[in-house]
């Protein structure tokens, strides 16, 4: 059994490259120990990652060298969580193994966009998918409800239901969707009336929220954290509001630097989604120095829209600046 997946803040990795177009280890490698020695699990090979444009063995190569890099740095009970969507169910299962075989104790699964027309012309399509794939991989597997990213299909608290209860090898889900709380409360409530969920389950079902912006009421609701993009740019910040969130009670001046943080890192969320992959880069390139590019046929970023992005996110800088001297 792999690593433990336990509630947290995970943080999906872009993929550098070079200017050839090659993946760019030596960014890859400061950025992700920048993150993870805050105690950031990493999510690779996701949407931010640009798993699209991935070849099968450079997801392979990239599990594999986050693995050595982590256990090297004194970070071997860290867990690695690995976007593992193909297009087909056959395809998944492939990329899941192969995720296992290289060191992810976990996969991150959108649906395929190609077909989703038809898959939302008949639900059990989507069920049995989650269930197939399931069933099939040698480590646990995370639902991912993208609609964005998945030709609008919006999968209901319902359908999620009913692979959770079909599968015990779903460990959890991300919800990067509109009524995301919502969708949270009903499916608590299915796992807080239904004991045999997480009794037969390594360990407890996981619900994570997509975004950072709203995890203050997504923990009030029985949230288990969150996997946004916003620690990439922002890692003290969100982890200070992570412990704040996690505290049995918080004092006055506890309270009002919650509500500060949360305040600030869902303002530049607001901003950080349209911008999507190109505005991650450029604003990471315009701090760290990282490759600005994705690759083709996406085009980084122009200045003066990379600019207003810098200017929207000033407010979240200074934020961090204060959270990563302390």
């Amino acid at each position: 059994m792999g690593r433990t997946l336990r509630p947290g803040v995970y943080g999906p990795l872009p993929t550098f490259f070079t200017d050839s177009q090659e993946i760019d280890y030596v960014s890859y490698k400061k950025h992700l120990l920048n993150l993870a020695t805050l105690g950031i699990v990493p999510v690779c090979a996701g949407s931010l990652g640009e798993a699209v444009h991935l070849d099968p063995e450079e997801r392979v190569e990239l599990i594999k060298f986050i693995r050595n890099t982590l256990d090297e740095n004194g970070l071997a009970e860290t867990p690695i969580v690995a976007g593992v969507g193909g297009s087909s169910t056959r395809e998944t299962i492939r990329l899941a193994t192969a995720a296992a075989q290289a060191g992810a104790d976990a996969g991150l699964v959108i649906l395929p966009a190609y077909y989703a027309a038809s898959l939302n012309t008949d639900h059990e399509q989507i069920i049995q998918y989650y269930v197939d794939i399931c069933n099939a991989s040698p480590i646990p597997l995370f639902l991912y409800n993208f609609p964005a990213n998945s030709a609008g299909l919006d999968m209901s608290s319902a359908i999620i239901e009913a692979v959770i209860l079909q599968t015990s090898n779903l460990c959890g889900v991300k919800l990067t969707c509109g009524g995301s709380i919502a969708k949270l409360v009903r499916l608590k409530a299915t796992i807080d009336s239904t004991p045999s969920i997480n009794s037969s389950r390594p360990y407890p079902f996981l619900l994570l929220d997509g975004l950072i912006a709203d995890l203050t009421p997504w923990m009030q609701c029985g949230g288990h954290g969150t996997v946004s993009g916003i620690p990439n740019f922002a890692p003290a910040a969100s982890m200070r509001l992570w412990a704040l969130l996690n505290k049995a009670s918080l004092s006055p001046d506890e309270q009002r630097e919650a509500s500060r943080i949360q305040a600030i890192l869902s303002n530049a969320d607001v901003a950080a989604v349209p911008a999507g992959v190109r505005g991650m880069k450029y604003v990471l390139n315009k701090r760290h120095g990282y490759g600005i590019s994705p690759r083709r046929p996406m085009l980084p970023l122009k200045s003066e829209e990379g600019e207003g992005l810098m200017s929207q996110f000033a407010q979240m800088f200074e934020l961090e600046a204060e959270y990563a001297t302390r």
